[in-house]
Parts: C-alpha cells; structure tokens; sequence
C-alpha cells in the first residue's frame, strides 16, 4: 500500500512541478515574441522548447523522487512512515500551490497568510 501511495505521491508532483517550469518557460519565451518575425520566432521557440524540457522531463521523475525520498525520510522519523509521506506530500503541495497562484494570479498566499487576507482567495 505504502508503494503505491509514494508512487502516486512521486507522479503527483512530477507532473505538477514539470506543468509549472514549461508555463514559465514559455511565458518567458513568448515575451521576445514581438523582436523576430512570426514563422521565425515559431520555430526557434520550438527548437528551444525541446532542447529544454526533453532533458528537463527526462530527469524530472529523478530528481522529484529523490528529493520526495529525503523529505519522506524525514516525515518519517518525524511522524511515521504513512502520516511522514501525507504530511510530506502536502507540504509539497503547499508550496506548489504558492508559485501556481504567483504564476497564474499574482498572488502572493505567504504574505496574504501573513496579513490575515488569504480568506479572500477561497
């Protein structure tokens, strides 16, 4: 059971996180978009986006999964092993949350936290 939950958990964040680093690295391509013609901007941006994200997503899973195993280990001798991965599992999500709302609303949720606001964000 614990595996499968850790795999769900590992996937969960891969996609998230890989979601998060290709919107802002098209957002910041798309900014130069308007200094080079239409077809030319195209297709240097898609060579660009490959030679980016296909090593990015070839390590993603890697990366993601040993990083979740440090902080797992640590949830663990903190709160056990299943609770140590849940409560892993949602700060993970927390701080994921924070950049998707940074990106996607210019919302700030630690200092909306921070002053009492982030009420008004739900």
């Amino acid at each position: 059971m614990y595996r499968y939950f850790f795999r769900f958990v590992v996937t969960t964040l891969t996609i998230l996180t890989a979601n998060l680093l290709t919107q802002a690295i098209s957002d910041y391509l798309i900014s130069y978009k308007s200094h080079v013609q239409p077809v030319t901007f195209t297709l240097i941006a898609m060579g660009i986006i490959v030679v980016i994200f296909y090593p990015l997503f070839a390590k993603m899973e890697e990366w993601v999964k040993a990083l979740s195993m440090k902080v797992v280990k640590s949830g663990k001798s903190f709160a056990g092993k299943y609770l140590g991965l849940f409560l892993a599992f949602i700060a993970a999500l927390a701080v994921l949350t924070y950049f998707y709302a940074k990106e996607w609303y210019h919302i700030d949720l630690a200092k909306a936290l921070v002053n009492g606001t982030i009420g008004g964000y739900f």
